[in-house]
């Protein structure tokens, strides 16, 4: 399998898996907009209370729609793969690529997009929690850069690699398995 190949498929099935979770968090953001009041400053999330019913049901249906996302999307990028070299195993490293590649792509924009210019810089209606509007908490861009890379150990940018390696592993357990 050719490289280029791979980083095309890998960079095409990352912006689907992406969009699919910007499309996720804003619409759940628009039904209820403390889904997502753990990802908020501790001043933030103190000032407006606790989540509400409504808050902890989107923030539930929010998170099997992502889990069903990052599942089938890398699933659909190995598939696509598959079927441009059919009867020759991909092994571990493109599958892990694949994963990889959409991994860090979605982290990448969930810190630029959502957090640093939707949230801190934007602040549309639907990421302000109501009693909080105009709070300095807002602006804090590094409070977002701490969750992504905590110390002493960066574990949010280590499931990068992580979830590439659970992608790679699984396609060759079931390459295993179809050859078995």
């Amino acid at each position: 399998m050719d490289w280029t190949e791979v980083a095309t498929v890998g960079i095409g099935y990352a912006l689907v898996l992406t969009a699919l979770f910007l499309a996720v968090v804003v619409g759940g953001l628009l039904v209820a907009r403390d889904a997502l009041i753990h990802d908020c400053p501790p001043a933030i999330r103190e000032r407006h209370g606790p989540q509400s019913p409504r808050g902890r049901r989107v923030a539930g249906v929010m998170g099997l729609l992502n889990a069903l996302a990052l599942i089938g999307v890398p699933a659909a990028g190995v598939l696509d793969l598959h079927g441009r070299d059919p009867g020759t195993a991909l092994g571990f490293w493109p599958p892990f690529a694949i994963g990889a590649t959409g991994f860090l792509v979605l982290t990448v924009v969930d810190l630029l997009v959502l957090d640093w210019w939707l949230f801190c810089t934007v602040q549309p209606r639907f990421m302000v929690l109501p009693g909080t509007e105009g709070m300095p908490e807002y602006r804090d861009y590094a409070f977002h850069w701490r969750v992504l890379v905590p110390r002493p150990v960066p574990w949010p940018l280590l499931t990068i690699p992580g979830y590439g390696a659970v992608v790679g592993a699984v396609s060759v357990a079931a390459e295993s398995i179809a050859t078995w």
